[in-house]
């Protein structure tokens, strides 16, 4: 089943930057996040920015990993 979408067409986040909680502005309180912990290394990933790509490969703690929403 084809779902309109070309291949390619919806760009993956690799290795996105990465800030303070305090610093991304563009968040609200009540946003929800995907939260990844390797090895002590902590991160969250928004869902409202995985709703435009859907894919987002990162390497947290020395730990490759991709997250598919």
């Amino acid at each position: 089943v084809w779902g309109g979408v070309q291949k390619d067409g919806i760009p993956d986040l690799t290795n996105p930057p990465v800030m303070k909680a305090g610093e991304a502005e563009y968040l609200f309180d009540d946003d929800r996040v995907f939260g990844v912990s390797f090895n002590g290394e902590h991160r969250a990933y928004p869902l409202r920015i995985l709703n435009a790509h859907e894919m987002a490969n990162d390497v947290v703690g020395g730990v490759p990993f991709a997250l598919a929403y």
